[in-house]
């Protein structure tokens, strides 16, 4: 059984005319949705600065340029901003391990976040990425 079986003439009709109205507004490809509502993350930054702790005990010493080196963990948002002060255009490598279709619940994208059938279920979830990926190219040498 189809799930549009139960649907009228008069209401499939409207169906049909409001997924045209929506692929001839909207482009599919990559392209960033600027109406999207801002994630919590980025606005709590504009406000809020993060800042990087030293935890002690977890120094890298092994290394006579321990300082250069900085593992941070936390959200890569935090981070990415941060280091735009202290790092602007000095890493030569950037790896953010961003989660996908983890199925946890409590992670703002999780599966269930955006409906299967939705056109756009990827597309939100690099728009997410976006904003990540401006602040890494900031970070980034001229060869990084």
């Amino acid at each position: 059984m189809s799930k549009y079986e139960k649907f009228s003439k008069e209401e499939l009709l409207a169906l049909v005319e409001k997924q045209d109205n929506e692929l001839s507004s909207k482009k599919y490809g990559l392209v960033w949705d600027s109406e999207r509502e801002p994630e919590q993350v980025v606005l709590d930054c504009e406000n809020n600065l993060p800042v990087l702790k030293r935890v002690k005990g977890k120094e890298i010493k092994e290394s006579k340029n321990w300082e250069d080196n900085i593992l941070i963990e936390g959200d890569n948002y935090h981070a990415l901003t941060v280091l735009n002060y202290t790092h602007q255009e000095k890493i030569d490598v950037i790896y953010i391990d961003p989660p996908y279709n983890t199925g946890n619940q409590s992670w703002k994208y999780n599966n269930n976040y955006v409906e299967l059938e939705d056109g756009y279920f990827h597309s939100k979830w690099l728009n997410m990425m976006e904003k990540r990926l401006n602040l890494s190219k900031e970070l980034l040498t001229e060869k990084g």
